[in-house]
C-alpha cells in the first residue's frame, strides 16, 4: 500500500506556521487542531521545518522562563525527513522508526502534499486486518464439508 493511498483520503489541511510566529501561537494552534506538529513555511510556500510536541517539550526544559518570549524557528527542526506519495508503508514506517519520529511531510517534486501520522498509518494496517480477517472468516466458514467429498 502506497503513501497516496492515506493521504488523498485525509480531507484534513495542513496546518503550519511561519518561522517567525510565536511559540505561544504554536501551542495554541496544537490545541485547537488536535494534532501533534505544525509545518513551518517561508511566505513563498517552501517548507522549512517542523514543530512537534516533542520540539517544544525540549524548549520547555532548556529555557523554562522564556519559552513564552521565543519564536517557532528557536523550536523548529530544520529540513525534517519527509516522504513521496509513492512510498509503500513498510518504507514509511521503517523510516519513522529510525529516526524515531511520528509525523512525516509527504512531498512531490518540491511540493507540500500532505503529512503523515504514526496514527494514520495504524489506522490503514488496522483496516487491512479486519479486512483480512474478515475474509478468512468467510473462506473458512464456506470451507467443503469433508462428508461431502466424493
Amino acid at each position: 500500500m502506497k503513501v497516496r493511498s492515506i493521504t488523498k483520503n485525509k480531507g484534513k489541511p495542513v496546518i503550519g506556521l511561519s518561522p517567525k510566529d510565536s511559540l505561544d501561537k504554536a501551542v495554541a494552534m496544537l490545541m485547537e487542531h488536535r494534532i501533534g506538529s505544525l509545518i513551518i513555511t517561508e511566505a513563498n510556500g517552501t517548507m522549512v521545518g517542523i514543530l512537534s510536541e516533542r520540539d517544544i517539550l525540549k524548549i520547555l526544559d532548556t529555557h523554562p522562563d522564556q519559552w513564552n518570549q521565543m519564536l517557532v524557528n528557536d523550536a523548529m527542526t530544520p529540513n525534517p525527513y519527509t516522504c513521496e506519495p509513492d512510498n509503500t508503508l513498510e518504507e514509511v514506517m521503517n523510516k519513522m522508526v529510525e529516526h524515531n519520529i511520528r509525523h512525516l511531510p509527504v512531498v512531490y517534486k518540491g511540493k507540500l502534499e500532505g503529512m503523515l501520522s504514526i496514527t494514520d498509518i495504524v489506522e490503514e494496517l488496522l483496516k487491512k486486518a479486519k479486512f483480512e480477517n474478515k475474509l478468512l472468516k468467510n473462506y473458512i466458514q464456506n470451507w467443503p464439508d469433508a462428508e461431502q467429498e466424493i
